[in-house]
Order: structure tokens, then C-alpha cells, then sequence
């Protein structure tokens, strides 16, 4: 097996081409390098990329307000289940159907075409508000030079939830905090987006009726986001309400999913998103506020289930944790909040 000593003239020459190298020495196995420079960004990118080629990886960490750069021998990621080519396609398959199912059986009242018509307009809206989300993860893994797997679709339950949306596997670590935020970030600002327009959708193919009348009416009631109930203005008729079709449900869906992928938790978006931002410790205070609001807003089960997951979790820095976020993406992350609030859906008062 190739180490240090195999390539350790090879391994110095690289770092050396980037930083003005202090000190060297062996801790804890690894091989250290204490350099000059503070800014550090780019060249430790250019780093990365030269010693991966040679089957190696760096990190950054402060020592004593110096930048010490060590050195890992590059392990393949180990995941199985990424050898079967097909499942992706499978699950997808499978989530197709049953968000077609579920769109059917939630298209009561209509005639067989108008019912036809809200299925596919329902599967369609889920699976582009899923999908995207997870392209827009692919798309800004790639940019940042990491490998990613192909959106690993799972498949819910008719009448509950259609399905418990996708994920994707990198097959690359995070270089900096830059691109931990830009892959966190670009899925939840992808499915926000392609909700609204699903929701725009939704309020178009309603059926108004007097306000009146409503009571009377057999409809189910959800508690609204802020933003689907800003949208209805927009879409305001005097003395009318509307009732939303399945599409309306979607809408919905989106919202809760987009909003739900940003609290800072280390399984969901917004826990790459805010661990850009936050040092480890404030990362895992955050953690369990975002667990506490989530209980108390009526996902008990959903923090739960977090809770337990996060029990065998660690910390997963980027490799580069001495270069900060850039200026434009701590402006980004106001409006991480602001999708929170417009999207968040509390269930409690059902």
C-alpha cells in the first residue's frame, strides 16, 4: 500500500508550489506543513485538485494562529448500494407512480378527463419540485468539481405523503465553505421557485366560490404558509374564496419540503448550509433549537427520527475550514430565513 514515504518529495514539491512552507513535520501519522500565507482560498483549491490526482487530500485548520495544512491518504467513499446502476431509475419509476396514484385518488369530484388532466398537472408539479431540487444539487456539486450520484427517489404512501423526496450521494469531499453553502443552498432555492410557480398554478385551476358558502362545502384544511396565503391575495376575488385542486396540494408540499431542507440540521440542506457559517459547536447548539421548533410545530415524529439519526452523527467540516464565507453568500444567507418564514407550514393546530 503507497504512503507518505512512497511520494513524500512529490507531496512537498505540490504544497510548495502554492505556500510558503514554514515548517514541516509528522503529527499523529500525518504529515504537517505550516505555511506563511492567511489567505488561502484559491490556492488550497489548486492544492486539492494537484494532490487528488496523486491519491491524496489536504485539509486547513488554524494552529496557534497559523494555517497548518495536513495531508490524507485519499480513501474511496464506501456505499455499496451505488453499484447498482439501475436503482436510481427504479425508484423513480416507483415514486412516478405512486405520486400518479396518489394524484388520482386526490382528483375526487371531477370528471374522468378534468381527472386525467389534474393527475398528470399533480405528478408532474411533485416529481419537477423534487427533481429540480436535486438537479440544482448536481449542478452545484459539479461546479464545484464534485462528483455526484444520480437523485435517489423515495417512494411515500397514497393519501399520506406521495413520497419522502430524493437524495443524491457526493462522491467527492467539500473543498470550502463556499461550495458547502452553494450545494446546501441551490436545492431549497430551486424547489422554492418551482413551488411558487406551482402554487401560481394551483390558484389559476381553483374553484372560487362565495365565501359564504364555504362551510357547507365537504374540503379538507390545511394550515397555509405564509407565502400561499400572500399568493391568494394576488389572486384576490371580492366576497370569493378559493379551493385549491390537488395542485394546491403540491404547492403545499413544495413549500413544507423547501422549508423543512433548511433548518440547520445535519441531514437536511440547511445543515451544509449553516455549518458554513457557524463553528462546529455553534453548528450543534443550532442543531437542537431546530429539532426543539420542529417538535413544537407539530413534526414530533420528523424530529424524532432526526434526533435518533443525529445520535451516531459527526462533524463534517470542508477541507479548507480556514477561508471564510464570501461576502455575497452571508448576504445569500439572509435569505435562507427569509424562505424559512414564507415557506414553514406548522401543523399543530391540525
Amino acid at each position: 500500500m503507497e504512503t507518505y514515504y512512497d511520494r513524500l518529495d512529490e507531496i512537498k514539491l505540490v504544497v510548495e508550489r502554492y505556500f510558503t512552507v514554514e515548517d514541516v513535520f509528522y503529527e499523529a501519522g500525518l504529515l504537517t506543513f505550516i505555511i506563511s500565507e492567511r489567505e488561502i482560498k484559491e490556492n488550497f483549491r489548486k492544492l486539492y485538485r494537484d494532490l487528488r490526482r496523486l491519491g491524496f487530500l489536504p485539509t486547513a485548520r488554524w494552529r496557534d494562529e497559523k494555517v497548518a495544512i495536513r495531508i490524507f491518504k485519499y480513501q474511496e467513499p464506501i456505499a455499496p448500494f451505488l453499484k447498482f446502476r439501475r436503482l436510481p431509475l427504479y425508484l423513480f419509476i416507483a415514486t412516478l407512480g405512486i405520486v400518479a396514484v396518489d394524484g388520482f385518488l386526490r382528483s375526487w369530484g371531477m370528471g374522468l378527463a378534468n381527472r386525467i388532466l389534474e393527475t398528470i398537472l399533480y405528478t408532474a408539479s411533485i416529481m419537477l419540485i423534487i427533481g429540480l431540487h436535486e438537479l440544482g444539487h448536481i449542478i452545484s456539486a459539479k461546479k464545484s468539481g464534485i462528483e455526484a450520484s444520480p437523485p435517489y427517489f423515495i417512494p411515500g404512501i397514497p393519501l399520506f405523503l406521495p413520497t419522502f423526496g430524493a437524495v443524491i450521494f457526493q462522491k467527492e469531499p467539500i473543498v470550502n465553505r463556499d461550495d458547502m453553502f452553494d450545494i446546501g443552498f441551490s436545492g431549497p432555492l430551486v424547489s422554492f421557485i418551482v413551488s411558487i410557480g406551482v402554487a401560481i398554478l394551483a390558484f389559476q385551476r381553483a374553484v372560487w366560490v362565495p365565501e359564504a358558502k364555504l362551510p357547507s362545502m365537504n374540503v379538507a384544511y390545511l394550515p397555509s404558509p405564509l407565502l400561499l396565503s400572500l399568493l391568494q391575495l394576488v389572486f384576490y376575488r371580492p366576497g370569493m374564496v378559493p379551493v385549491l385542486t390537488s395542485i394546491g396540494f403540491a404547492a403545499w408540499l413544495g413549500f413544507l419540503i423547501t422549508a423543512a431542507n433548511l433548518f440547520p440540521i445535519w441531514q437536511l440542506d440547511g445543515g451544509r448550509i449553516f455549518r458554513s457559517v457557524l463553528s462546529a459547536r455553534q453548528y450543534k447548539i443550532a442543531n437542537y433549537i431546530s429539532l426543539a421548533v420542529l417538535a413544537i410545530s407539530g413534526y414530533f415524529l420528523f424530529a424524532l427520527l432526526l434526533l435518533l439519526l443525529m445520535s451516531g452523527a459527526r462533524d463534517i467540516p470542508p477541507l479548507d475550514e480556514v477561508s471564510p464565507l464570501s461576502r455575497g453568500r452571508k448576504l445569500a444567507f439572509v435569505a435562507v430565513f427569509a424562505m424559512i418564514i414564507l415557506s414553514f407550514v406548522p401543523i399543530f393546530a391540525l
